[in-house]
C-alpha cells in the first residue's frame, strides 16, 4: 500500500498509457502501421516452424528487409500467437497499388492494404494475430514508460514532478502511442535499451556487483538481439565505468570499491582503476556474446557481415548518392515531425498541423531551460549527478550519430528510429521545462505540459488516424444529383460511369480542381479496377489521379450491382502548364496488373476509344505560347494568327514543321481545315499541309474566345523541288464550300484569303 500512496499518480499514468494504446490499436486498421505488413510476414514464418529467413535481394518475400533483424521479438511474438490459424493473410494482407505511403500532404490512399469485413470484431485468424501482438508490444511499451519514470526518480528522488513530467511525455507522445500499438520490433529495444540506461545510472549512483553486471550483460545481449541499434549499449556501458572509475568528481564513497580504499584516502591509482574497470567490462560482454553472438555468427557465415546490413541493405535500397549535411538539415523536418506523430504508412499528418510548430516552440523551450537550469546547478558540491547525466547524454548521442549514418545509407529519416533513447529524452524535456523553477511554478508546468500532451494523445486517432481510413460518409448516393453531367458509358459490361461534377470551369497553374464521378455497378464485379483521371492540354500532361474508388477505400470488387458510388479525384494543375488553352477531362477503369482497359461503350452500343468527360479554360497569367517569329494577321474577325515557328533554310525531301499560333476571337459556327502552302515565284503550290487544327483533336466549333493555340503542321518537301526563294502562305477553309476566311486590315477591309507567313531559301541536300 505504501508503493501505491507514493506512485499513484504514475500509475493513473501507466493505465491511461495502456487504455490510449489500445484505442491506437483500434483506430489503425492491421498492416497500417509502419512496417507492420513487413514485421507481421517475419512472425508468421517463425509461427509456423520456417526458421530464421535466409535474405536474397533478388528474392521477393513478405517481410522484406524486415527479414535482416535480429529475430527475439517475432520469436516472441510467434510464440504469442503459434496457437492460431493464420492461413488466411494472403486475403487480408491485399496490397493497395496506389498508396501515397511517405506522402502526407497527399489527400487519399492514405491505406496501404485494402481493408474488407474479414478483419473486423470478433477479429479471428490473421486479425487476431495482428492484435494479440499488438497487446504484447503495448506491454512492452508500458515497460518503457515505467523504465521512463525511474529513471528520472533515481536521479531527483526529492522532485517526483520532474519524474512524472517525463513520464506523461513519454506515455502520451502520440508517435511513441502509435508504434507501441503495433506489431513492430522497435517496442522492444526500446523497453531493453530503457532498462539498460537505468541499470547503468544505478550502478553510477550504488555500484555494482558482478551478478549485477552479468545481469547487465544478459539485458544488452537480448538488446542486441532485438534490433541492431541497440549494439550502441556496449559502448555506453564501457563509458558507464569508465565514469564510475575515473570520474574526479565522483563523491569518493562511490569510486572507492568494496575491498577498500586506497591508502590516498579514496583517490584510486590508475593501474587498479584501469584491471578493475576491464575486470567488470568483460563481466557484462561475456552475456553478450552468449546471448547475441550466434546470430551475428550467423550473419557472418550467410553474408560476410556479422550485422547483416549490407544484405538489409540490398535490399531496402540504398541511396544513389550520399546525402550531404544541407540534405540531412532539410530532412531534418520529416524527422521532427515523425518523432511527434506520423502515422500510417508515414502518410498521416497530426490535426490540425499548427500543432508541429507549437511542439517546436516547446522543445526550444525546453532546450533553453536545460541550459538555464545546468547553469544554475554546475558547481559539483550542489549537485552530483554529472556523470549519470553525461551517459544520459552519450546515449542519445549514440543513437542519433547512428541513425545519421543509417539514413545516409537508405532513406530513414524518422524521428521515431530515435526511440531507443526516449527515456533520456523525455528526462531532459522535462528538467527543461521545470528543473529552473520553483517548485509551486513545476507544478503547474507540469499540469500544461502533461495535459496537452495528454490532449494530443487523445485527438489523433480521432481527428487524424481513423478519418484516414475511413469511407466517405456520402460515398453511396441514392441517386445522381440533377445538376451533375450524364456520361452513361459502359465499361466491359461491369461499370457505368452515370455522370460526373467539375467543380471549376477554368484552372490555372498549381490549381486543385475535384472531379466526382458517379459509377454503378452492372453486376458482381470480381475484377478490382483501378480508376484514372486525366487533364491534358495539347501536347502536355496537366494531371493525373490514379485510384481504386473513394480514395482507395472502396475497390470495384467490394461494389453491390446496382449500387451507385460517388468518387472524387483531386488534381493538381501542373505548375509549369503552358498556355493560355484548353485542357481536357478524361476517366475510365483498367487493370493495374495488365495496364488493359475495359472495352467502353456509350448508350448507343458504340465503342468510345478516348473517354472524354469535359473541357477547363487553362488560364496562364503570362502567355507561355510565345511564337519565334510574331504575327498579326485577322482572319475575318474569328480568329488571329498571332506567329509562327519554323525553319526558313530548308532542304528537298525534308520533312518540314511549321507550328502556327491561333487565338480565337470568338465563336466559330464551323469546323474550318487548316492549309500551310509552299508557293513558287509563279504562285503554284509546291507543298502543301492541308488538315484540321491540332490533328483533329480540337476542331475549331469547340474554340473558346481568347484561346490560344499551338498547331504544328509538317509540309514533306518533293524530293525533286528545285532550289531557290519560296513563299509560305497558310489561312483557314471550310472544307465543304472550300470558301476561306479573309484576311482583313485594321479597317476591317479585305486584303486576301491567305496570310503570308515568311520566305523560305530552299538549298541543296547538305
Amino acid at each position: 500500500m505504501s508503493i501505491i500512496r507514493r506512485h499513484w499518480i504514475a500509475m493513473i499514468v501507466l493505465c491511461l498509457f495502456v487504455g490510449l494504446g489500445a484505442l491506437y490499436s483500434i483506430a489503425t486498421p492491421i498492416f497500417e502501421a509502419s512496417d507492420e505488413l513487413n514485421h507481421y510476414p517475419f512472425v508468421q514464418t517463425l509461427a509456423q516452424g520456417n526458421g530464421l529467413p535466409v535474405q536474397r535481394p533478388d528474392e521477393a518475400t513478405l517481410w522484406d528487409q524486415e527479414g535482416s533483424q535480429p529475430p527475439l521479438y517475432y520469436g516472441l511474438a510467434a510464440i504469442v500467437t503459434a496457437w492460431i490459424d493464420t492461413s488466411d493473410m494472403p486475403q487480408l494482407l491485399d496490397l493497395n497499388p496506389h498508396a501515397e505511403r511517405g506522402v502526407p500532404l497527399a489527400p487519399d490512399n492514405k491505406n496501404m492494404v485494402i481493408h474488407d469485413r474479414g478483419e473486423q470484431f470478433p477479429w479471428h485468424g490473421t486479425a487476431l494475430a495482428v492484435h494479440l501482438i499488438r497487446v504484447f508490444s503495448l506491454l512492452l511499451a508500458a515497460g518503457t514508460v515505467l523504465c521512463t519514470y525511474l529513471l528520472a526518480l533515481e536521479l531527483f528522488p526529492n522532485r517526483p514532478v520532474i519524474a512524472l513530467t517525463a513520464m506523461a511525455v513519454n506515455a502520451f507522445l502520440p508517435m511513441f502511442l502509435f508504434i507501441s500499438a503495433s506489431v513492430n520490433n522497435d517496442t522492444l529495444v526500446v523497453l531493453l535499451s530503457s532498462v539498460t540506461l537505468l541499470l547503468l545510472v544505478r550502478m553510477l549512483r550504488r555500484g555494482a556487483s558482478p551478478v549485477f553486471l552479468l545481469a547487465l550483460g544478459v539485458v544488452i545481449g537480448l538488446a542486441c538481439l532485438s534490433k541492431l541499434s541497440a549494439l550502441g549499449l556496449i559502448p555506453l556501458a564501457g563509458l558507464a565505468l569508465v565514469l564510475r572509475y575515473f570520474s574526479r568528481q565522483w563523491p569518493p564513497t562511490l569510486r572507492t570499491m568494496p575491498d577498500g580504499q586506497d591508502s590516498d584516502g579514496g583517490k584510486q591509482s590508475l593501474w587498479p582503476a584501469v584491471w578493475r574497470w576491464a575486470r567488470d567490462y568483460m563481466l557484462v560482454l561475456l552475456p553478450v556474446i552468449v546471448v547475441a553472438g550466434w546470430w551475428y555468427w550467423r550473419n557472418w557465415q550467410l553474408y560476410g557481415d556479422p550485422t547483416g546490413l549490407n544484405a538489409m541493405l540490398e535490399i531496402a535500397g540504398r541511396r544513389a548518392v550520399t546525402p550531404g549535411w544541407r540534405q540531412l538539415l532539410g530532412e531534418f523536418q520529416g524527422f521532427r515531425i515523425n518523432f511527434w506523430g506520423l502515422f500510417g504508412g508515414v502518410n498521416i499528418l497530426m490535426r490540425p498541423t499548427w500543432i508541429y510548430p507549437l511542439l517546436d516552440l516547446l522543445t526550444v523551450a525546453a532546450v533553453i531551460g536545460l541550459v538555464v537550469w545546468a547553469w544554475r546547478v554546475w558547481r559539483p558540491q550542489r549537485f552530483d549527478q554529472w556523470p549519470a547525466l553525461t551517459l544520459i547524454a552519450a546515449w542519445i548521442a549514440i543513437v542519433f550519430v547512428a541513425l545519421i549514418r543509417w539514413t545516409s545509407s537508405t532513406m530513414a529519416s524518422q524521428g521515431r528510429l530515435i526511440f531507443p533513447a526516449i527515456s533520456g529524452i523525455c528526462l531532459f524535456l522535462a528538467l527543461g521545462w521545470l528543473g529552473w523553477l520553483s517548485p509551486r511554478r513545476q507544478q503547474y508546468a507540469a499540469l500544461g505540459v502533461g495535459g496537452l500532451m495528454l490532449a494530443l494523445a487523445l485527438a489523433a486517432p480521432f481527428a487524424a488516424i481513423r478519418p484516414a481510413y475511413a469511407r466517405p460518409a456520402d460515398l453511396i448516393a441514392a441517386s445522381v444529383p440533377a445538376d451533375a453531367h450524364r456520361f452513361d458509358v459502359d465499361y466491359g459490361g461491369d461499370a457505368r460511369l452515370l455522370a460526373f461534377e467539375v467543380d471549376k470551369e477554368r484552372v490555372q497553374p498549381g490549381d486543385e480542381v475535384t472531379i466526382t464521378l458517379y459509377w454503378q455497378a452492372l453486376r458482381p464485379i470480381t475484377d478490382t479496377y483501378s480508376v484514372y483521371v486525366q487533364v491534358f492540354g495539347w501536347q502536355q500532361d496537366l494531371g493525373q489521379h490514379d485510384s481504386y474508388p473513394a480514395g482507395g477505400a472502396y475497390p470495384t470488387d467490394l461494389w453491390a450491382p446496382g449500387q451507385i458510388i460517388r468518387d472524387r479525384h483531386q488534381i493538381t494543375i501542373a505548375p509549369d502548364a503552358k498556355g493560355p488553352g484548353p485542357a481536357w477531362i478524361s476517366a475510365g477503369l483498367y487493370r493495374f496488373d495488365t495496364m488493359e482497359r475495359p472495352e467502353a461503350v456509350d448508350s448507343a452500343g458504340q465503342p468510345v476509344v478516348f473517354p472524354v468527360l469535359a473541357k477547363l479554360a487553362l488560364d496562364v497569367p503570362t502567355m507561355t505560347w510565345l511564337p519565334t517569329y510574331p504575327l498579326d494577321a485577322n482572319l475575318d474577325n474569328h480568329v488571329k494568327l498571332i506567329g509562327f515557328d519554323a525553319e526558313q533554310n530548308v532542304h528537298p525531301g525534308q520533312e518540314w514543321p511549321v507550328t502556327l499560333y491561333w487565338q480565337s476571337m470568338g465563336p466559330l459556327d464551323k469546323n474550318y481545315t487548316v492549309f500551310v502552302h509552299l508557293v513558287d515565284a509563279t504562285g503554284a503550290t509546291i507543298a502543301q499541309a492541308d488538315g484540321p487544327p491540332l490533328q483533329e483533336f480540337y476542331p475549331t466549333s469547340a474554340w473558346a474566345s481568347g484561346e490560344i493555340l499551338n498547331d504544328t503542321h509538317t509540309v514533306a518537301l518533293p524530293d525533286d523541288i528545285a532550289p531557290g526563294q519560296y513563299r509560305l502562305f497558310v489561312g483557314l477553309y471550310d472544307p465543304v464550300s472550300g470558301y476561306r476566311l479573309p484576311v482583313l486590315d485594321e479597317a476591317g477591309n479585305m486584303q486576301d484569303n491567305q496570310v503570308f507567313v515568311t520566305g523560305v531559301d530552299v538549298t541543296s541536300v547538305p
